[in-house]
């Protein structure tokens, strides 16, 4: 895979960017390829998913702590099947888990959308939990394997442009299906009916991502007893400097992870109720965040070069806060609006460098280890333990106070990121 590291170089100096990148992405491994075509379908169910559902569960009758509930559900079943899923696809490779978390997924969101059952949410958010534990398994272990330090950085970037494209797709439409369902059916967009259908439209994009997936073409593995348990040894942490690593890397992202879960799985609710949004309004915005990170995305190799990951890292992640807190207490709708797009590109600017950077401090059999601690940690977080206490926060003290410590978390997280690998990264640009 060493030959697509001419084409990314060649991308940095390209007179023609555009040109560059095409070139870049041309060279691309083929799996590496099918699996960007398949995350970018199963974005755009995501993305209308997240539109609807908040509001489906809300126009049910339940609350927002039974929101912040359900929203935790994945992240548990991603907490306990993480690890066991992780070693699975290094026996069994990435194909068959790819498929059978798709599977898990479908059955799990068309169930939702049918019942409105208290029980039947929890199960079916859990089966669609599991399934997303075994897709989220799969891909950044692929993408490592189908790509060198050359072109590592470029590949998750378009990754990243990918699936935030995707959400412009899956916003606009999750956001347009209630207002046609609504008219055609002379009910409101927000009631049960619309939303519903616009979760079931989301099943259908699900299915479809299942298609790329098949055309993955692994190399035969040979299974030995031995050999699985000396693989399992050598993923481990095996001493103290193994474990200060872990913790260096582990501690900031679970804190920013904590940050975002308190805030971003009610971005929906947040425009609902405080300004009053129909379904459409939120899907535009949802899809134009998309599309301003997409682009700034594409950019962070670049400036990675440049300013170095620990540095970008920092500066995004510090730049965001402003608006976070903005997006806290201002009334302003277009204030919030601008700040909404702004935090948003800040953050996930970063996102692939972050990945590969945090994966390079470790050696490449503990790879698959660290992504699934800190898959662990983060379900637990964001999905599990935030979006709970950010629910509880609200009924007490509004959005103001829950989005704040957001604000609180992604400080702190950088200030402790900066520590930690400040001095690494200036002894490596030393040599």
């Amino acid at each position: 895979m060493e030959e697509a590291s001419a084409p990314y170089e060649a991308t940095l100096r390209s007179k023609s960017l555009v040109r560059g990148y095409l070139r870049g992405v041309r060279a691309f491994h083929p799996n590496a390829k099918h699996y960007l075509l398949c995350g970018f379908t199963a974005a755009i169910a995501r993305s209308i998913f997240q539109v609807a559902f908040n509001l489906f569960v809300y126009e049910l009758g339940y609350r927002q702590d039974f929101i912040g509930y359900l929203n935790g559900i994945p992240s548990l079943a991603m907490l306990l099947f993480a690890l066991p899923t992780s070693f699975a696809v290094n026996r069994v490779g990435y194909k068959k888990p790819a498929i059978i978390g798709r599977i898990l997924s479908i059955i799990g969101l068309l169930g939702i959308p049918l019942t409105d059952s208290k029980t039947l949410l929890v199960v079916f958010r859990f089966l669609d939990g599991i399934g997303a534990t075994f897709i989220w398994a799969v891909g950044v272990p692929l993408l490592m394997k189908y790509s060198n330090e050359d072109n590592r950085v470029f590949l998750f970037s378009v990754n990243s442009a990918l699936q935030m494209g995707s959400a412009f797709l899956g916003s606009i439409i999750g956001g347009m299906i209630p207002e046609i369902a609504g008219r055609i059916a002379s009910v409101s967009p927000k009631g049960v009916l619309p939303l519903r259908v616009t979760l079931l439209i989301s099943v259908l994009f699900i299915t479809i991502s299942i298609i790329p997936m098949t055309l993955l073409k692994e190399e035969h593995r040979v299974k030995t007893r031995g050999a699985s348990y000396s693989a399992l040894v050598m993923a481990l942490p095996r001493d103290r400097k193994d474990i200060a690593v872990f913790v260096k890397v582990l501690l900031p992202a679970t804190l920013t992870a904590f940050g975002a879960g308190a805030m971003v799985p009610f971005f929906q609710l947040f425009f609902s109720l405080r300004f009053n949004m129909s379904t459409t309004s939120i899907g535009v915005i949802f899809a134009l965040s998309g599309i301003v990170s997409g682009v700034v995305t594409l950019a962070a190799p670049v400036l990675a070069k440049k300013l170095g990951k620990v540095k970008l890292i920092s500066a995004t992640q510090l730049a965001s806060i402003p608006f976070l807190l903005t997006l806290a207490h201002s009334l302003n709708p277009r204030a919030v609006v601008a700040s909404y797009y702004l935090r948003h590109a800040f953050m996930n600017m970063c996102g692939p460098v972050e990945t590969t950077f945090f994966l390079e401090q470790v050696r490449e059999e503990q790879r698959a280890t660290l992504h699934s601690l800190r898959g662990v940690l983060d379900s637990l977080v964001r999905g599990g333990l935030a979006p709970f206490a950010s629910g509880i926060l609200q009924v007490k003290g509004g959005f103001p106070l829950a989005f704040s410590m957001t604000a609180v978390c992604y400080f702190i997280s950088v200030l402790i990121f900066y520590g930690f690998f400040r001095s690494a990264e200036d002894a490596s640009n030393a040599h």
